[in-house]
């Protein structure tokens, strides 16, 4: 009878055992997958933290083109009205050239 009652407090403390490492197995694997969770997010953010401050550069260098342009067309209309008094000055001097040697 003794023998019986250690061989089922043998069986009941290994099965209690097999239980118990399990769930701490499985404990231990799902915080490991939950770091390589956090290594991946961390690493998406940091890459992300990149991106956002490139983007950042690209819209202050696209201001500033912008800024650039709007002055170019700028200078540009006003070099159009220089062009337009030149040649319309061009154009007496040139009438008043044909008349002289007409005459």
């Amino acid at each position: 009878m003794e023998i019986a009652v250690l061989d089922i407090i043998n069986i009941l403390t290994t099965s209690v055992a097999g239980v118990v490492g399990w769930f701490i197995g499985r404990r231990k694997q799902r915080n490991d997958f939950l770091s390589e969770l956090q290594a991946s997010i961390n690493l998406l953010s940091e890459e992300n933290k990149k991106l956002m401050a490139e983007v950042i550069e690209l819209r202050k260098e696209n201001a500033k083109l912008i800024c650039n342009q709007e002055s170019l067309k700028l200078e540009v209309e006003k070099l159009r009205n220089e062009n337009e008094i030149c040649r319309k000055h061009f154009e007496l001097i040139n009438k008043a050239f044909n008349k002289q040697n007409e005459t």
